[in-house]
């Protein structure tokens, strides 16, 4: 199949989300996309997400997670591993009929390509305070200090494309950056990319919504 899939990516999740478990509260994603100017077809019915990542359970979760967002918006997709049997390895004739089979007639894929962390220390302050006493009226000052702290912001780079099944031509392409504190874990993570990708995607009209 052409395009990027996966390959090495969200297991670099993994280490994303590690970044002490990563982003809690709530993350931010910005997305840019682009439609290939050769695009000239109809909006695609029917499409099936691809996360490719060693660990088949996190993949597994990531593309549900997705489909579950573009379900909701009223796109008809479905998880790669409902079409392909993880156990076998397809040739390309094999892996166009198996989505054939499904009616599948587009193929989205993302890859994390970039994560990291920033760190940014607010320095100790001393500070005047006055305090008045209840009894005397009289106003009293003195300094105190105001310790310091740590701010960690934690961030994520993504690709998404969305590859044309019969031609195998990417027909549209988006870069996407995930901003958050640290300790958003898995769940937050992954809701940001998933709902910024489905939106956008349907958006551009690319795809057919009910």
């Amino acid at each position: 199949m052409r395009g990027t899939t996966i390959r090495r990516s969200i297991a670099t999740v993994a280490v994303v989300l590690a970044l002490a478990a990563i982003m809690a509260g709530c993350a931010s994603t910005d997305i840019r996309s682009q439609t290939s100017p050769d695009y000239r077809g109809q909006p695609y019915e029917k499409i099936a997400v691809w996360i490719d990542i060693d660990d088949a359970l996190t993949a597994h979760r990531a593309e549900d997670f997705l489909v579950e967002e573009l379900v909701e918006r009223g796109v008809d997709a479905v998880p790669q591993y409902s079409v392909f049997f993880a156990g076998r390895d397809y040739t390309y004739a094999q892996r166009q009929r198996e989505l054939d089979k499904k009616g599948i007639d587009a193929v989205l894929t993302i890859e994390l390509t970039d994560s990291g962390a920033t760190k940014h220390r607010t320095p100790d302050r001393l500070h005047r305070v006055r305090r008045v006493n209840p009894y005397t009226g009289r106003v009293h000052t003195h300094s105190e200090w105001t310790r310091g702290h740590v701010d960690v912001d934690a961030w994520a780079d993504f690709s998404a494309e969305l590859i044309d099944r019969a031609g195998g031509d990417v027909v549209w392409l988006a870069v996407a950056r995930t901003a958050g504190d640290p300790s958003i874990g898995r769940a937050g993570f992954t809701e940001s990319v998933s709902r910024e990708v489905a939106d956008q995607l349907i958006k551009d009209g690319l795809v057919v919504t009910d």
